[in-house]
């Protein structure tokens, strides 16, 4: 499997162009291997990445779980309501905007 840091800096791109993406930090809290804090700060036409120790804010959306298990829904291999549903991942914040771009990005095929 790839690097983490590639599968997020993808995302960052795809959800720059979704129309459903609205300004503040979506949080992914990865372990295991390739694992690590990364925030996406959405606004505008542009998304920026960062890999941080900590959050200050409240996130609109916060991911978490293992780093391969969250890259493998990245990556569209695994479809991220299956991936939560069998304890892979946990969310938290705004479901219905997470519903919302996970639709528009392909990596969910019905809404939660």
């Amino acid at each position: 499997m790839g690097d983490v840091r590639k599968s997020v800096g993808q995302l960052a791109a795809r959800i720059a162009d979704a129309r459903s993406a609205r300004p503040g930090e979506i949080v992914l809290r990865l372990t295991g291997e390739g694992g690590g804090t990364y925030q996406l700060s959405t606004g505008g036409k542009e998304v920026q990445v960062a890999e941080t120790a900590g959050v200050d804010a409240q996130p609109l959306i916060e991911v978490l779980g293992d780093a391969r298990a969250v890259q493998s829904v990245l990556d569209g291999k695994v479809d991220a309501r299956e991936q939560f549903l069998n304890g892979g991942i946990r969310v938290r914040g705004d479901l219905r905007h997470l519903s919302d771009l996970a639709l528009e990005l392909g990596l969910l095929k019905h809404p939660l």
